[in-house]
């Protein structure tokens, strides 16, 4: 694993001048406003219904749904520059139902005003803020310095689409978003999701790993946020695809590369990760990002683009040109084809195909790490490593037959 200097990272993934991205052109977003695409299915959503095959029972979407119930935490964020009108609907009432300041509704505790810790050892407090990330859930924890061209420019206010299926829009129009100029630093953190659940795509089943996810960072975030306002500092809690784009943040903090199917690889956990972070005022050392062969592995491997059900993966190779208006243009990458794999997410109601199937998706052994280390340090065998992958059977889906017998949670 080679440490880059941000220069090194920028010259490797950057080629063009990158515009601020728009929050409503995201693909959970431009369904619920964008004609071109809303006619294009009538529920948008990811309700999946009932069946009696294994993998899609009542038992089956329960856990799933349970998996995900800590996303709700969400809708008691105000932190951000601009809360969605949920969330500020929430507040009022808690306000209107319990007159008085709002952190009397949620503790008794108060800090005194103006009181701030001692930053003068910038080092000690970087090494403090990830302990208390890791021990509030974090699996991965890394700092970068706030680069403003993740931030959105405008953030949409209203409900997603999956949240609204195809229903009318609260909201049309996205909102102008500033992160204050003080918020210099950003605590950027990856959640594992469970291997073997995700061996079950495309059932039910491996949607309950990446429902833990959101849940797991919601609370992390709650936590971690709460805990850096108690020292004295701003802190904007940033869970999923909400006030800035997470993938390009955790590279520059040290936390992965990006690969073909556009997701975060991670060393320890592959792309089988959530990302969320933390922007905040409290003066923090920056980590460096990483290299370890994903981008020459992925040139080669082309694993996921196989077996993408809607094709949206391209085989070519990488280029910063964006296809569609859901790609951020001046970026060197795979671009994925949002909308054909958005449109195929809710056909479905579940997919994780391009993070189960993925090499780097392994267990964190040291079987997989010497492996890793051969990926990294003997580049020209990548083609034999992809096809001893398939040799063994890696990345091939699992009949759900047994699924309650067998898990060992």
């Amino acid at each position: 694993m080679k440490k880059l200097t941000l220069s090194q990272w920028e010259e490797k993934y950057i080629v063009g001048p990158v515009e601020r991205f728009d929050q409503k052109y995201i693909m959970f977003i431009r369904p619920s406003w964008d004609p071109e695409l809303k006619g294009r299915l009538k529920d948008w959503s990811f309700k999946r219904e009932v069946k009696q095959r294994p993998g899609d029972t009542q038992q089956d979407l329960a856990l799933r749904w349970a998996a995900g119930a800590g996303t709700r935490m969400g809708l008691f964020n105000t932190s951000k520059p601009n809360p969605s009108h949920v969330s500020q609907a929430i507040m009022k009432a808690l306000a209107a139902s319990n007159p008085g300041s709002q952190a009397r509704q949620i503790t008794a505790h108060e800090r005194p005003k103006g009181a701030k810790i001692d930053v003068s050892d910038p080092q000690t407090i970087t090494r403090d803020i990830k302990k208390v990330a890791t021990f509030f859930g974090a699996d991965l924890v890394g700092i970068c310095k706030l680069d403003r061209r993740w931030v959105y420019s405008h953030t949409w206010p209203g409900l997603m689409a999956h949240e609204t299926g195809n229903a009318e829009p609260v909201v049309e129009e996205s909102i102008p978003q500033e992160i204050p100029e003080e918020c210099q630093y950003a605590v950027v953190m990856c959640f594992e999701q469970d291997y073997n659940l995700l061996k079950y795509f495309t059932t039910s089943i491996c949607n309950v790993a990446t429902g833990t996810g959101y849940s797991r960072m919601a609370i992390t975030n709650a936590h971690l946020s709460r805990f850096i306002r108690e020292l004295g500092f701003k802190a904007i809690d940033c869970t999923t695809n909400d006030v800035a784009l997470s993938i390009p943040m955790a590279m520059q903090a040290g936390l992965g590369e990006l690969g073909r199917n556009g997701l975060l690889i991670t060393p320890q956990f592959g792309p089988r990760v959530r990302v969320s972070k933390v922007i905040t005022d409290l003066p923090l050392i920056p980590d460096t990002p990483i290299e370890f062969g994903v981008t020459e592995f992925c040139r080669v491997c082309k694993k996921c683009a196989d077996v993408c059900s809607s094709q949206s993966i391209i085989h070519g190779e990488r280029t910063a040109k964006p296809n569609s208006a859901s790609n951020v243009a001046g970026e060197l990458k795979w671009p994925v084809n949002a909308e054909t794999c958005r449109t195929y997410w809710s056909q479905v109601r579940t997919c994780t195909s391009c993070v189960s199937c993925c090499p780097y998706n392994k267990a964190d052994t040291w079987f997989h790490r010497t492996i890793q280390w051969f990926t990294d340090n003997v580049r020209w065998a990548d083609s034999f490593y992809v096809k001893m992958d398939d040799l063994l059977g890696y990345g091939k889906p699992k009949k759900a037959d047994n699924f309650w017998k067998e898990w060992q949670p």
